[in-house]
């Protein structure tokens, strides 16, 4: 994926974010129709902590602030969860009660729950966290006249300066020279 297909992807993100989170206001609010007082009150407790969290999250990755695609990934996992979950329950209470209405909502909260499960890969790819750490609110990695160099021996990322390097300079992470010398 090129940066600007995970500028997409992380705009789609939240904008995916925020549908789920609608959709768990709608599904607390089915409960919140139930006699037993109990019931309404740990749904509605629950709810409204996955919502403000949810939306403290996916602010955060918004922002870009620091180790919240890891958080954003697992709030999507959890959320996810929810889905797979409540979808099954209303499928086999579908089932047992003939309603062909409350199987096929089932079904598609089943099916966004494999959606939104697939997202969660992207989000702990390596690739995409190096990217989105890398375009983070943070200051500048490299210093001044500094480039990104690998070592030749054990491809370790470095920050080197070009006119100060030698052929006597070795990588502090397995000894081995940096400047690969040719044999005449």
């Amino acid at each position: 994926m090129a940066n600007s297909d995970f500028e997409l992807f992380s705009r789609r993100l939240i904008t995916f974010g925020l549908l789920d989170l609608l959709i768990i206001v709608l599904i607390f609010s089915t409960l919140s129709f139930t006699k037993n007082s109990i019931i309404v009150g740990l749904s509605l407790g629950f709810g409204l902590f996955s919502v403000f969290y949810g939306i403290i999250v996916i602010i955060g990755f918004a922002r870009r602030n620091h180790h919240y695609e890891i958080k954003l990934a697992n709030f999507l996992s959890f959320v996810s969860g929810f889905f797979l979950m409540i979808g099954a329950i209303q499928v086999l209470i579908a089932i047992l009660a003939n309603d062909l209405i409350l199987s096929l909502q089932g079904i598609l909260l089943i099916l966004l729950a494999n959606s939104t499960r697939k997202r969660t890969f992207t989000l702990r790819h390596p690739t995409y966290i190096s990217w989105y750490r890398q375009h983070a609110n943070s200051a500048p990695v490299l210093g001044t006249n500094e480039v990104f160099a690998t070592c030749p021996n054990c491809n370790s990322l470095l920050a080197v300066v070009p006119q100060l390097l030698t052929a006597k300079d070795k990588c502090p992470h397995c000894s081995g020279f940096l400047v690969i010398r040719e044999e005449e």
